[in-house]
This record gives structure tokens, C-alpha cells and sequence, in this order.
């Protein structure tokens, strides 16, 4: 070997222990190059395997005299496999002619259109495994193969073995960041619950590891808007916000992101320049936008809530070109994004429905206020003007009296809690029996029973007095009976008035459909409902009221329940000690 030769050896030697190992398709391409400079072939390619169906694909070949680039061709099993027979049973396969070797005669056309004639492949291994094949062919000729061709061959196979296992590993370190960053985002997103805000937080997020733009259109099926866009730099921004204004997201409209949305699938534009900007129907003001934005590539995702579109995210990238990888990864992010904007909507939905809820029940209390005082004026007219009325009809004044009293008060808890109001409620605290004053509004409740076929069944001690507002007890109590009547109807309603030690204990049993297990723990928080509302009416804020009620009376109350067989309430109360 004369020392020129000897030199450019040991230069392309150096140049592939120096050259980085990060960039797979760029190492590649120069593991090609320095392939076909010291074997002395004009065409060298790597050709990875693919297990099912099984298969080789020309990653990248490379044409020396040409410096011309080649990719994309596959060969199967199933058409040459003597060929794969031999490249999985041998270290190298050295061919002089192709033209007098019968196993390769299924590859007589690839070689005829190349003019190839020798041919020397070496496996490449990654991670134990057999990864694709590095390929040399000589050209217009037969090539008598030396030990020192097939010894740098080898050399060059060991290099890609090395390339492939880095590449690996930072496809590995990669996934590992790409799954932290969702993971932060994910965090992110959690700390708020507001749309707008969440739709800010997306973008910017987004930037730049995924691009260098962002923009977010929500869609709701029909109707498609702008929520959000950002720019790594300020100057950039203030283009952007310019395009968006200019350009929106209506449905019908251009654009790769509404284009996403109507086909209902990821877009991915490699090459962003003005001609093909142009084909995909933009503006040509727009296009000026995007130029000089510097826009060099542009992906399109969908995000998706429970199968359901909900909007789009489109990426743009000033410096690099995306791929199927950068898809894939951004389709991952709009996944998990979507699902998290979409639970956030709905819970700014549920509460401003909360809040005009609460709106209602406050308007309605106040607007109750002026009948039932009238109400109450005209009964103590009426008992004044009753000097001895039969006792059917004292008995109805009494009831429409004490009912009036019992709803006016009732008003005013309502108006409290439909606010969530932490402070006192309107209570007037005295002695009294509980026994008694059950019984008072069980018999109120006995034409309701009646109707409704339940068989009532009161069992109470004598004096179980407690320390308690009469009007409030009484909304417990009817609250109690009342959900009893809704949820046992038909059935018996079991109610037990009595005295344990120091504990007054009120205890309804109805034998209806039961509570579920997973909802017994939530039945006396406020607008919840055990039972589906299309079945049972209601607000959700009769136990609820009742437990704020029993709460300010120092006391508790619990249920119990299976489903199917009923549910047991049991309020419990300090006792005073009965009067001597």
C-alpha cells in the first residue's frame, strides 16, 4: 500500500472515531461515504431488518461517483430466501459475480438495473440481535474480495453496531424526558380550573419542545374558535397574534389546523415553503405572515375527550423538518392535554350551573318572604276571628299556622345554604320534647303516608327532651320522613324516638331501593343525589340542610345503608334531663 493511500486510511479512520454519534441519519450517511472510500466500491447502503413480515428496507445507500443519496427499497423473505438464509448463518457473505451465484438469482433484476457484480455484505449487530446488513457492491465488473476488504468491512459493521446501540439509548433518554415533560404538564394543568388559563398553559408548555408556535382551536362539532397561541420570542408573538386575528379558526376556513378538524385526522407538512402553502389554499397574506415567521414545518394534532373531538393543536417549527417520531409525540401530548381541558371545562361548567342554581334559590327565598309573611298576618287574623271553631277546623288553622312558621323559616336556611354560608344559622334554641314534637310532624305526614301505601310504625319513649330550635328540628325530622316516603314508597316506614343515656336518638328506617356503598359517604353534602334525578325530583339540598341543622345543635346524624333494602337515618342529639 503506497503511504498516500496509507494516509487517506488513516484520516477516514479518524474521521469516523471523531465523527458524533447523536444524529443516527447524519453518522449514517457518513459511515456510507467512508464505506465506499476504503473498500473502494461505488456503492455502499444499509439495509435494516424487519421481523414481520419478514424483510430488509434500504434505510440509505449511498452512490459514490453520483454523491447521489438512495432509500426505500425492500426486499422479502419470501422472494430471495437462500439470500436470507445466508446473511443469518454467515459473518460474511463474499460474492466475486453475482451472475454465477444461483442463490442470488432472485436479485438478478436489482442487479442488473445497478450493474453490480461483486457484492460483500456484513451483518450488523445491536444488543445481541441481528439489526440489518451493510452492504458493498462493485460496479461494471467482477471483484475479487482481499482479507483486508472484508477486515474493514467488518471494522465498518462494528461502527454501526455502535451507532445503532447510542441511538438506542437515546431513544430510550429521550422517552424517559418525553415522559417527564407530559408529566409536568399533566401537573400543570391541575393547578387550575380555569378554561382560558388551561388554554395559555397548553401552549406555552408546548414550546419548544415541541416547536417554536403553538396555537389551540377548541371544537365543539360544529363551531371551531380560537383559544390560544404562543411564540418562543416576543417579536414572534406579535406576528402571531396578527395572523390569528387575521386569519381565525372557522371551520370552513384554510389552514392546516381546521383542515385537521374536517378530515378528523394528524396533518403533518414537512416542508412548509411558499409553493406548498400556496397548493394548500392559503392567502397569500397569510403565507407573508408565515414567512416571516420563518416557518419551516407544521404539524396538526387532534385532541380527543372519551373518543369525542374537542379541538386542535397545530405545531410550527423555524429550524427543523417534523416527522412521523415528532407526530407520533405530539399526538401523545394533545391525547393527554385534551382529556385534562375537557375535565376542566366541565367543572367550570358544574359550577357556574352551581352558581346560577344558587342564584335561583336565593331569588326564590327572598321572593317567598313577602307571601308567607301575608300568609302568617292573614292566619292569626283568621284564629282571632274564631271564637270557638269546631275542632276540625282549629285544627286545620293550627296545621296552616305552624306550617307557614315552619316554611318561613325553612326560607331562610335555604337562602344560607344555597350559598355554602359558613355562619349561624337562624335558630332559636329552648327546651323541648323531640318525642313529641315527632310525633306532631309524623301525624302532619299521615295523609302522605296514606296515599303512598306505607304502613307507618312510631315507637317513642316518653320526655326526650334536648335543647333545640322547634322549627328547625322540624325540618329534620320532615326532611327524614320525606325522603323515607320518596324512596320507600309501598313499603313500611320503622321511625324510633328515644333516650340513651345522654343521647337523644332519632332513627327512620324505610324498606325502599337503599343507597349505593360508594355514595353513602357524599348523601349530605350539598346538591348531591344518591338516586338518578331523572326518576326522583329534587335539589340535592334537603340532607344537606339537615346535617348543617343537626350540626348546630352539637349533634350528628349518619345513615346506613344496602341497596334494596331500604336505609336507616339516625340523629343523634344531647339530652337534657326530663323535668321533675
Amino acid at each position: 500500500m503506497s503511504e498516500i493511500a496509507g494516509n487517506s486510511i488513516v484520516a477516514t479512520l479518524l474521521r469516523l472515531g471523531v465523527m458524533g454519534k447523536s444524529d443516527w441519519d447524519c453518522a449514517l450517511q457518513q459511515v456510507l461515504e467512508i464505506s465506499c472510500d476504503l473498500v473502494g466500491v461505488e456503492r455502499a447502503s444499509y439495509w435494516s431488518f424487519c421481523a414481520d413480515p419478514p424483510a430488509i428496507t434500504c434505510e440509505l445507500g449511498y452512490v459514490h461517483s453520483k454523491r447521489m443519496l438512495e432509500r426505500g427499497i425492500v426486499l422479502t423473505e419470501e422472494a430471495a430466501p437462500a439470500y436470507f438464509e445466508q446473511i443469518r448463518t454467515v459473518n460474511i457473505l463474499a460474492v466475486p459475480d453475482v451472475r454465477r451465484e444461483p442463490r442470488l438469482q432472485p436479485l438478478a433484476g436489482y442487479f442488473d438495473t445497478h450493474a453490480i457484480f461483486g457484492l460483500l455484505d456484513v451483518p450488523v449487530f445491536s444488543q445481541g440481535c441481528l439489526a440489518g446488513i451493510l452492504c458493498h457492491e462493485a460496479t461494471h465488473a467482477p471483484r475479487e474480495w482481499s482479507p483486508h476488504d472484508t477486515e474493514l468491512a467488518l471494522t465498518l459493521s462494528h461502527t454501526l453496531s455502535t451507532l445503532l446501540e447510542a441511538r438506542a439509548r437515546d431513544h430510550a433518554e429521550r422517552s424517559e424526558r418525553r415522559a417527564a415533560f407530559l408529566a409536568q404538564v399533566s401537573t400543570a394543568l391541575a393547578d387550575t380550573l380555569d378554561p382560558a388559563r388551561a388554554g395559555e398553559i397548553v401552549v406555552r408548555r408546548g414550546l419548544p419542545v415541541l416547536g417554536d408556535i403553538c396555537t389551540l382551536i377548541g371544537y365543539d362539532g360544529q363551531r371551531a374558535w380560537r383559544v390560544a397561541a404562543a411564540h418562543v420570542e416576543p417579536a414572534g408573538q406579535r406576528l402571531l397574534d396578527e395572523m390569528c386575528v387575521r386569519y381565525g379558526g372557522e371551520i370552513d376556513g384554510p389552514g392546516l389546523g381546521v383542515q385537521a378538524l374536517r378530515e378528523r385526522q394528524s396533518l403533518l407538512m414537512q416542508m412548509a415553503d411558499e409553493p406548498t402553502l400556496r397548493e394548500a389554499g392559503l392567502a397569500q397574506g397569510h403565507i407573508d405572515l408565515l414567512v416571516a415567521l420563518r416557518v419551516r414545518s407544521v404539524l396538526s394534532v387532534l385532541m380527543r375527550s372519551r373518543d369525542v373531538v374537542t379541538g386542535v393543536l397545530t405545531f410550527a417549527s423555524r429550524d427543523r423538518n417534523y416527522d412521523r417520531e415528532d407526530m407520533r409525540f405530539a399526538e401523545a401530548y394533545a391525547q393527554q392535554v385534551g382529556t385534562l381541558l375537557e375535565n376542566t371545562r366541565l367543572y367550570a361548567q358544574a359550577q357556574a350551573a352551581i352558581a346560577a342554581r344558587d342564584d335561583f334559590l336565593n331569588l326564590a327565598g327572598h321572593e317567598l318572604r313577602t307571601p308567607l309573611t301575608s300568609l302568617q298576618l292573614a292566619v292569626d287574623r283568621l284564629k282571632k276571628s274564631l271564637s270557638s271553631p269546631p275542632p276540625l277546623a282549629q285544627r286545620a288553622v293550627d296545621t296552616i299556622a305552624r306550617q307557614a312558621t315552619r316554611l318561613s323559616r325553612l326560607t331562610e336556611v335555604i337562602v344560607l345554604s344555597a350559598h355554602n354560608c359558613d355562619g349561624d344559622l337562624p335558630l332559636r334554641f329552648a327546651r323541648l320534647d323531640l318525642a313529641a314534637l315527632v310525633t306532631e310532624v309524623t301525624r302532619d305526614f299521615g295523609e302522605l303516608f296514606t296515599r303512598a301505601g306505607c304502613d307507618v310504625r312510631l315507637r317513642a319513649d316518653a320526655e326526650v327532651m334536648v335543647d333545640g330550635d322547634q322549627t328547625g328540628l322540624e325540618v329534620v325530622i320532615s326532611n327524614l320522613l320525606a325522603n323515607a316516603l320518596k324512596f320507600g314508597k309501598g313499603a313500611p316506614v320503622e321511625i324510633t324516638v328515644r333516650r340513651d343515656d345522654d343521647t337523644a336518638r332519632l332513627v327512620v328506617l324505610d324498606h325502599g331501593i337503599g343507597i349505593p356503598p360508594e355514595r353513602l359517604d357524599s348523601v349530605f353534602e350539598r346538591y348531591h343525589r344518591a338516586v338518578s334525578p331523572t326518576n326522583f325530583g329534587g335539589l340535592g339540598l334537603g340532607l344537606h340542610i339537615s346535617a348543617k341543622i343537626v350540626d348546630a345543635h352539637h349533634g350528628r346524624v349518619r345513615v346506613d345503608s344496602r341497596p334494596g333494602e331500604g336505609a336507616t337515618f339516625i340523629v343523634e342529639l344531647p339530652a337534657l334531663v326530663p323535668a321533675t
